[in-house]
């Protein structure tokens, strides 16, 4: 075995005795161990990090994705590329986020104690994952294989800052996404008052939005000509976490005042899930993306790990609650209570939208079936639900501000405006998918006008004004950059979905043919005047480039240089060229000449205008900012936060709550790192003479053996302590 799989075995050995230690009340112990096990991934990272720089390809997964030509900064970002390596990043950077919260919160109550245990079980299945998928892997394990003088590399298409951005920013989402699943299980296991998960909540919403705000530049800039969005699998259910996490983030403001008991719980877990089922469905190999792996056998591992999380969580959630106590701050239709029940209930609406073209991909795929889910399935379905959830953001804006009568007919009036827009425009006008075949009940959905989006724009953008004139007036500086910063997401919300219905709506596409000897001519179509400056072909190694020079008069005039590349081992690559504006975002995309068209001289380029896209990349700053504004409120609210932060070097050792004054906790305490010490060189002999799967079973067993012994000691001491109460009594 070497080193980096040992680092990573004994890393889960090491969470798995964590997890038994806080179990048992054995904080100081287990928070050793849980340093220990981040300690061990981290230098596991680092060893994978110098083989990917110094290109040690007797690493069978360095071979696979690094490159003597790749400059260091691809070489880093080529250990997310594959699945080893993401599985390896998802586990450090979750024992990290676990290890945060423990330092920094500390451990005072049993439900802390139990978050931290389903926390570290967490960790401890993604470690499993690692193992069994190990990017540690020898080359020489395959049979026949010599020892490689250079590797393979990665695709020019990811060769761009925004893939270690979206991916690394993936994980990020991911890992904080753990404490608020753990805290929700904890307080359904214990009914006691829930931790406080909101900073959790929004950090894991902060990362995955860039997550997905970076996805979306990346594709529509690099990916071709289909753009920011097109409802792949994965995009499809990263909307949906998006969506229950947003969902979860609103219900918290109700949980907090008796509502929602069971729902915000399920939200959170349900956010932790979807990581997972992403995770599987990118694995499962049955959709050609670019964001799919050719399968894993991992694949069961996660299936089961969902299974009892979900079977788990909703036996715990539909025990009998007693009712909580809900504010009647009026009885208002339009009070708070309501319009938070409503707008959660789209969001969960359009997830399960997002959730169940996937599944349904999924299971067609497994058997046998070839489907494709259009756009416009997601489009029609989404879009009325777009159109009702903004307007109660509006309401929610104003709710409180202004009297209930006027908020009433001002919603009114905007939402008959966009009724009368929906129906009155001619069918076909720039509609939601007037080509869409389907139902009848399809057809009328996909008839209705994008511009119905506009008057909920305006209402939305109106509130929000308002509302911010009026939170800047208060004296309170802290509640001010709160509120503000809520203020600044739900415009960028508006300003995101209006300009990805103009831009994609009203999107215009201009097609331009020159020959070779029209060097310096201008032509016009649509508005546009392209004028072919030059045309060249080079060679970089084995790969051929065909670079084409133009120059562009649409308001401005300026130059561009489309590129497509022809790679003998990644295949055919556009690289458009793209312009940015303020009116309106323009790509010059060149598909090449094949060969036949340069024996006939000639070219095809094509230019496609995005009108108004910069409303949706300012709604994307406004988005981020607003949630960097709400937490750095949050930070400054609690300013023992930072000192927490400062102290965590010099902090006093955390107390035990059981002490080892007893005969059972001695033994315990000996026992447990006794066989976690025997069990793993138990596993590595295994592994040497067996391979993985028999290893895994011994370290299974190991987990086994430690409960077994914990389970008997507290018996025993139960039962002790049962009979000197009695004599006691007696």
């Amino acid at each position: 075995m070497n080193i980096g799989n040992m680092l990573l075995y004994i890393s889960l050995l090491s969470s798995c005795s964590a997890a038994v230690y806080m179990f048992n009340g054995r904080i100081k112990t287990s928070i050793q161990l849980l340093r220990t096990a981040t300690f061990l991934a981290t230098l596991a990272v680092l060893l994978l990090v110098f083989a990917f720089v110094f290109l040690d390809f007797s690493l069978f997964y360095v071979w696979q994705h690094s490159s003597a030509e790749l400059p260091v900064f691809y070489r880093l970002a080529a250990i997310l590329v594959g699945q080893e390596g993401t599985y390896l990043i998802w586990a450090w950077l979750s024992l990290m986020v676990v290890l945060l919260y423990t330092e920094v919160h500390g451990i005072h109550n049993r439900t802390a104690m139990i978050t931290n245990v389903y926390a570290l079980i967490g960790c401890a299945f993604l470690l499993v994952l690692t193992i069994t998928m190990t990017p540690f892997r020898s080359i020489f394990a395959v049979g026949g294989a010599s020892l490689p003088s250079t590797g393979n590399g990665i695709s020019p298409e990811l060769m761009d800052i925004l893939m270690p951005l979206h991916i690394f920013t993936t994980f990020i989402a991911y890992a904080f996404a753990i404490i608020p699943a753990a805290m929700s299980l904890a307080y359904l296991t214990k009914r006691e008052n829930m931790p406080d998960s909101k900073n959790f909540l929004r950090i894991t919403w902060l990362f995955l939005s860039i997550c997905i705000i970076a996805g979306g530049i990346w594709a529509n800039r690099l990916l071709g000509w289909n753009g920011f969005w097109q409802w792949d699998p994965i995009q499809a259910l990263s909307m949906c976490t998006w969506l229950l996490l947003t969902a979860a983030l609103h219900a918290i403001v109700r949980f907090n005042v008796g509502e929602y008991k069971r729902l915000f719980p399920l939200l959170c877990i349900g956010t932790f899930l979807g990581s997972l089922y992403m995770t599987l469905l990118a694995r499962s190999d049955v959709f050609g993306s670019i964001h799919s792996f050719p399968g894993t056998p991992t694949w069961w591992m996660i299936v089961v790990f969902m299974a009892i999380i979900i079977v788990f969580s909703l036996m715990l959630a539909l025990r009998r609650v007693e009712p909580g106590q809900t504010t009647s701050d009026s009885i208002h239709i339009l009070k708070p209570s309501n319009t938070f029940y409503f707008t959660i209930l789209i969001m969960i609406m359009m997830a399960f939208i997002a959730f169940w073209g996937p599944t349904v991909y999924l299971i067609f795929g497994y058997l046998g079936r070839a489907i494709i889910i259009p756009m416009e399935f997601y489009n029609i379905l989404f879009y009325p639900l777009i159109v009702v959830l903004s307007y109660l953001t509006g309401i929610c804006m104003l709710y409180g501000r202004v009297k209930n009568r006027t908020l009433a007919y001002v919603g009114i009036i905007y939402f008959t405006v966009s009724i009368i827009l929906a129906v009155a425009v001619p069918y076909g006008t720039h509609a939601v998918a007037a080509s869409h075949t389907g139902s009848s009940f399809e057809r009328i959905l996909g008839s209705i006008s994008v511009t119905s989006y506009i008057p909920a724009f305006f209402f939305v953008t109106g509130s929000v004004i308002f509302k911010t004139m009026k939170d800047l007036r208060i004296r309170n500086k802290t509640a001010s950059l709160h509120l503000n910063g809520i203020n600044f997401i739900h415009v960028g919300f508006v300003f995101i979905i209006l300009g990805a219905i103009l831009s994609t709506s009203f999107a215009t596409t201009h097609n331009f043919s020159y020959s070779l000897s029209e060097k310096g001519v201008s032509k016009e179509d649509g508005g546009i005047v392209l004028r072919f400056l030059d045309y060249r072909v080079e060679q970089e190694g084995s790969d051929w480039y065909q670079i084409v020079d133009v120059e562009v008069i649409d308001y401005k005039k300026y130059k561009a240089t489309p590129v497509f590349l022809k790679s003998r081992q990644f295949g055919y690559i556009t690289r458009p060229a793209i312009r940015l504006g303020l009116l309106s975002d323009t790509q010059i995309e060149f598909h090449g000449a094949l060969a036949h068209q340069i024996e006939l001289e000639t070219i095809e380029i094509n230019v496609k205008k995005q009108p108004f896209a910069s409303l949706m990349w300012s709604g994307c700053v406004l988005l981020i900012l607003g949630v960097l504004l709400t937490l750095s409120s949050d930070v400054i609210r609690k300013k023992e936060w930072i000192l927490s932060y400062l102290a965590l070097g010099m902090s006093k050792p955390v107390s035990d709550i059981v002490s080892l004054e007893t005969k059972e906790c001695k033994i315990l305490a000996l026992s447990i790192p006794v066989t976690v010490a025997i069990v793993t060189v138990i596993a590595i002999f295994v592994y040497e003479m067996l391979g993985y799967t028999y290893a895994f079973i011994v370290i299974l067993a190991g987990v086994v053996v430690v409960s077994l012994i914990t389970y008997i000691l507290k018996c025993r001491k139960s039962q002790e302590n049962e009979n000197f109460r009695q004599d006691k009594q007696d």
